[in-house]
């Protein structure tokens, strides 16, 4: 019988060769069986890279959708967190502003005001509230503080409200300073901009724009009428206790009155928030359908990978422990 060899150098080059193969293999099958892709994607598509192109296009559209809806939720939620701490505060003073007047006592009636002036600094601390680095309800002016300071606006509030010798006629005057065009509040209480901020993109087509802004009339309302309770803590209409009790019992009112308005605002935010998780929800299901035709397309099938990968470690093995065994041999372990 005819047989055939190789020489020595031969021998280590096919070695080399064989060796090389299966590392190689190993490799790539350790690398597809971790990331659950084909590491030849030219031959999982036969070289039509146009529909996986256009999944993967979508799946980056998607993904950047999701951040942006992530960063729209935080925000509405932030916002709705913030207005229900002034709800709250107003509904917590109005009953206890309400029955000054039926109560004649100066003292009662300072530990009312203070209590007033101490939630007017809650309101505008959250008015002035940030989430992710940038100002809730300043618009466009994300960067700096929505509302000047309940120091700052008392301080001209308590100028405008000096010669006036009824509760009638500070409350005038603080409607002025808060309503006017161009007046008191526009120009030193609200540091905002008139400018909405940028809106959200949700979905092709579908935008959703949280402008709900600090000078909105209904935050107006709320901050005149803890503004006119603080004044009394500050020393207005000092002296004429009918009076004093009369603004505060009128800032009670007010605050009860404003509180549907501020519910009808929390409302459309609300909906705003609706239409966010829709939107999230919808994106979710479309990029779990594209990652799935994306795996139909280029992934591999990790218990078939995973048996290919341990035949491969198998006939390593197998094939460095023969090249032991052979290396061993002697011609005199045959001579005896």
């Amino acid at each position: 019988m005819n047989s055939v060899s190789i020489g020595d150098l031969a021998r280590v080059f096919q070695s080399r060769h064989l060796t090389t193969g299966l590392k190689s293999d190993l490799t790539r099958l350790g690398q597809e069986l971790s990331t659950g892709i084909r590491s030849d994607i030219s031959t999982a598509v036969s070289g039509d890279f146009g529909p996986i192109a256009d999944i993967e296009r979508l799946l980056t559209t998607l993904q950047a959708r999701k951040t942006v809806t992530a960063e729209a939720t935080i925000l509405s939620a932030s916002m709705q967190t913030a207005l229900d701490a002034i709800q709250e505060n107003g509904r917590s003073i109005s009953p206890s502003l309400l029955s000054v007047q039926s109560n004649a006592n100066a003292a009662t009636r300072q530990v009312v005001a203070r209590n007033a002036r101490e939630r007017f600094d809650m309101v505008v601390t959250a008015l002035n509230t940030q989430a992710g680095g940038r100002t809730l309800f300043g618009g466009a002016a994300t960067d700096r503080a929505a509302i000047a300071t309940s120091a700052d606006m008392l301080a001209a509030l308590n100028v405008i409200t000096a010669p006036e010798t009824t509760a009638a006629g500070v409350v005038a005057a603080v409607d002025a300073w808060f309503d006017a065009p161009g007046g008191g509040f526009e120009t030193i209480g609200y540091q905002g901009s008139a400018s909405a901020a940028g809106p959200f993109q949700l979905d092709e087509g579908e935008v959703v724009n949280l402008d709900f802004r600090a000078d909105a009339s209904a935050l107006r309302d709320v901050m005149k009428s803890f503004a006119m309770a603080s004044l009394v803590a500050d020393g207005t209409l000092a002296g004429d206790a009918v009076e004093q009790a009369e603004l505060l019992a009128l800032a009670g009112e007010r605050l009860i009155a404003g509180d549907q308005s501020l519910t009808s605002f929390r409302a459309e935010i609300g909906m705003m928030q609706e239409r966010i998780e829709t939107a999230s929800v919808r994106n979710s299901a479309r990029q779990t359908s594209l990652e799935i035709a994306r795996n139909d397309l280029i992934a591999v099938d990790p218990y078939e990978t995973a048996s290919r990968l341990e035949a491969a470690f198998t006939q390593l093995e197998t094939y460095y422990a023969v090249t032991v065994r052979l290396s061993n041999l002697k011609f005199t372990d045959y001579m005896r």
